[in-house]
């Protein structure tokens, strides 16, 4: 039997007239006249056998009273969502529970929630939980958060333009570093609004910056950028397809010769044997790319075909020398780029006092924010597949509908995929906003 701390409140003001999954509707009586007016976004307690449901009111209607009821013609009925419950733990205070584990009984008492019971709900201040402000209907109860259970799982802040949402982030992310110091934090930032918000705490990454070498980019980020966000020339696609594995195989024969120096490559046969794809990521160099695109062109007889390759070669010219494009160029490959050392400069490894990353997208050129976004989710995933979770990263992504909308038919296909719940899920903390 449930325990009398939380029993049948006893300004019971209606009853529970309908039960429908996560819904419930009630009837108020007379007596919700004169106490607290159970209006939408209050909080009500339905009392059951075992536990005691919150609820919180979604919708305040009038409709015409049962014939058996006397005074006025009308009655309220209130629509609810069940938010939760209040269990009692085996000899210990009642604890709030989210989710519903014995749903309500047509009859069963409807009261407003006391204060008493808002503060079960909204937790109190200890190593577990941050304060992160005080509920709006009540300025005497503050509203903590389960760090663990937060960012263990995806979750998101909506709301309005205007309500606050990008504020409510950074106050979330400040108590998150407080409780969590080990914590690693990645937040996309598209308008660059929280450069400041949290002190010598952040490392703050931009186009002048950034170092995010081009070979990183799997096949489908490569056509992304090197088309403009456009859809690639399917001839072009395919030569890339079979060029670039090359590019990677000839770089490491280049490695292996010169002991990892700084030489010129050295023409060689093709590496078909590497075992490469186009999607592997190791380094190779984008003069090696044109080079083989160049020989190959040198060969053909068909000038129609040649004028493809010439095509080609002249796109990724204008994409390498663009100063625009010089974050994914410049010492690309220069002494030796590692997976390790990109990684350990993206997520923070060692944090040397600063655990987050800001990654500052607005002064990125359009056609590439979304390859990029992409990349960095992509290796997020990775980093904390292959870590096996040995540096706990919360992935934050500010306008995440941006990059992942719900239309399947619009968005960029592979930063879908790297947000996707059911992939990230497994591994890094990815959050949405």
């Amino acid at each position: 039997m449930l325990d009398s701390s939380v029993s049948a409140q006893p300004n019971s003001i209606g009853r529970v007239i309908a039960v429908n999954g996560s819904q419930s509707t009630v009837e108020v009586g007379p007596r919700a006249m004169g106490g607290e007016a159970p209006t939408v976004g209050r909080f009500m307690a339905l009392t059951t056998a075992k536990a005691l449901i919150i609820a919180l009111i979604t919708d305040v209607s009038e409709q015409p009273a049962m014939p058996a009821n006397s005074g006025s013609p009308f009655r309220k009925v209130l629509h609810l969502d069940l938010i939760g419950e209040l269990l009692n733990s085996h000899g210990g205070a009642p604890r709030f529970q989210r989710g519903v584990t014995e749903y309500p009984n047509i009859g069963d008492a409807a009261a407003m929630l006391g204060e008493r019971e808002l503060r079960l709900v909204y937790g109190a201040a200890d190593c577990d939980h941050a304060h992160v402000g005080d509920l709006q209907q009540n300025n005497n109860i503050g509203v903590h958060i389960d760090i663990d259970n937060l960012i263990s799982r995806h979750f998101a802040i909506l709301g309005a333009t205007g309500v606050g949402k990008s504020s409510g982030v950074a106050i979330i992310l400040q108590k998150i570093l407080d409780t969590r110091p080990n914590l690693r934090v990645f937040l996309v930032d598209p308008h660059n609004e929280y450069g400041r918000c949290f002190g010598d705490k952040a490392n703050v990454l931009n186009p002048r910056n950034l170092r995010l070498p081009f070979w990183l980019f799997n096949f489908e980020e490569t056509i992304d950028a090197f088309f403009g966000g456009r859809p690639g020339i399917e001839e072009e696609v395919e030569i890339l397809s079979e060029v670039i594995p090359l590019a990677k195989g000839a770089y490491l024969q280049y490695r292996n010769s010169a002991g990892g120096g700084g030489g010129v490559l050295s023409k060689k046969k093709e590496p078909k044997d590497a075992g490469f794809t186009a999607d592997t990521p190791v380094p190779y160099r984008i003069e090696d790319l044109i080079n083989l695109l160049d020989e190959r062109m040198g060969k053909l007889e068909n000038r129609s075909r040649a004028a493809l390759y010439h095509k080609l070669i002249g796109r990724i010219q204008t994409f390498r020398n663009h100063p625009r494009y010089a974050f994914m160029f410049e010492n690309a490959n220069i002494g030796g780029d590692t997976m390790a050392e990109i990684l350990s400069a993206l997520f923070r490894l060692p944090p040397d006092g600063k655990p987050m990353t800001i990654m500052q997208l607005a002064g990125f050129p359009a056609e590439v924010v979304d390859s990029v976004v992409s990349v960095l989710c992509r290796m997020a995933f990775d980093f904390g597949l292959w870590s096996d979770g040995v540096a706990p990263l919360l992935f934050v992504c500010e306008e995440a509908h941006r990059y992942a909308p719900a239309d399947k038919k619009i968005g960029f296909g592979p930063t879908k995929r790297a947000l996707s719940p059911r992939k990230a899920a497994n591994t890094a903390c990815s959050s949405a906003w």
